[in-house]
């Protein structure tokens, strides 16, 4: 099997050179195409050359910059919490939140959506306590393995995407809230897909749900909307203080300078460019309405992301190659949430045009019908 088939050659963008050749390109989750704009590629330049690739030791002897105090001050205005953590990256968030919401004693079991991303059930499992799975998104599900699971006096912690990057589906967070409220404990989730493009502010799932508590904790990457590297985790300072204190950070080298000095620069963009959400969310729908009419169902939402299973692997995979034979770069995924034959996904930009979305549109529906 060959693991690397596609090769990116050029910064992705609505055209990428993969292969040698362009492609209109609808893959990926960059989903401003920060990740090649033009000030955060400066800016990540500029930090380069005055700091140096990294500083090789750990922040706690000497390796914390004006950067990083600047990169966790940004994202602590960003989502309107006391403070934040910067760590080198998204994956290791939910191992840093984890594990310091564990020393804080907030908890004794976790329960964890059986749908969620790797790393955090990997991060659940460094914590050393008792892990209870449950279906995806189903509360009903959750009710009774917290019925069954927790002893008299026990809290439990439920984790959880914020949402899900198949499909695009959130987490009932109401509803896990209230649940929460209920038994005495908390809620982690990893944010990654839904901060920069979720919530009037671009905050996430959270405030897209319109949910405030101190029960309530997250963590995220800047690798997506921000068009950056790395994970961060804002919240209150007592929770911040336990994340800088523990072996996720004091263990670890110092981030790339690049990665920090970007990350920077993608908050800024995205706060102050609330536009580049709104033309997201227009070209999602603009998308969602041209898929229908050519027979792809998909949710009246404005998540930039759409998935399809059009029959088996076989189907799929020529459904895939016909749209690259005319210069259509999607997805066909085989990941958590796809099921055993995968999905063809689609996803949209907010840089992408209305002509570049009804030329997609435009070739899938005829190769659709070719093959029907």
């Amino acid at each position: 099997m060959l693991l690397y088939k596609y090769i990116s050659e050029s910064a992705t963008g609505t055209e990428t050179l993969i292969n040698g050749k362009k492609y209109l390109y609808f893959a990926g989750t960059g989903y401003f195409q920060l990740n090649s704009h033009p000030e955060v590629v400066r800016a990540a330049s500029e930090a380069t050359l005055k700091f140096g690739i990294a500083s090789a030791t750990s922040r706690t002897i000497s390796g914390t910059t004006p950067l990083l105090l600047e990169i966790e001050s940004k994202a602590s205005e960003f989502f309107d919490t006391e403070d934040a953590a910067y760590l080198p990256s998204g994956y290791l968030s939910n191992i840093a939140g984890l594990k310091a919401l564990s020393d804080m004693d907030l908890f004794d079991v976790i329960f964890i959506d059986e749908g969620s991303h790797y790393c955090l059930t990997e991060g659940a499992m460094t914590v050393g306590k008792p892990i209870v799975s449950f279906k995806n998104r189903s509360i009903d599900d959750l009710k009774i393995k917290l019925e069954a699971s927790l002893s008299s006096g026990q809290r439990p912690l439920i984790a959880s995407d914020g949402m899900f990057p198949i499909w695009a589906k959130s987490a009932p967070l109401k509803a896990y809230l209230n649940l929460a409220e209920q038994y005495d404990g908390v809620i982690w989730i990893d944010d990654a897909h839904g901060v920069g493009i979720l919530g009037e502010n671009g905050r996430g799932s959270y405030e897209q749900a319109g949910l405030k508590s101190d029960r309530l904790y997250m963590g995220a990457t800047l690798s997506k909307a921000f068009g950056a590297y790395g994970g961060i985790i804002p919240g209150n300072s007592e929770f911040i203080s336990k994340i800088r204190s523990g072996s996720v950070m004091t263990g670890s080298n110092s981030p790339m300078h690049a990665a920090v000095a970007a990350g920077i620069k993608g908050m800024e963009l995205v706060k102050s460019n609330p536009q580049m959400r709104e033309k997201l969310w227009e070209n999602a729908h603009y998308l969602k309405e041209g898929l229908n009419a050519i027979g792809i169902n998909t949710d009246d939402n404005t998540r930039p992301i759409v998935a399809f299973a059009p029959g088996d692997v076989k189907s799929m995979t020529n459904i895939h190659q016909a749209l690259m034979d005319e210069g259509v770069f999607i997805q066909f995924v085989k990941y958590r949430g796809s099921g055993d034959n995968g999905v063809l996904r689609i996803v949209v930009f907010s840089t992408h045009t209305k002509v570049q979305i009804d030329y997609l549109i435009n070739k899938l529906g005829a190769i659709l019908s070719a093959l029907s």
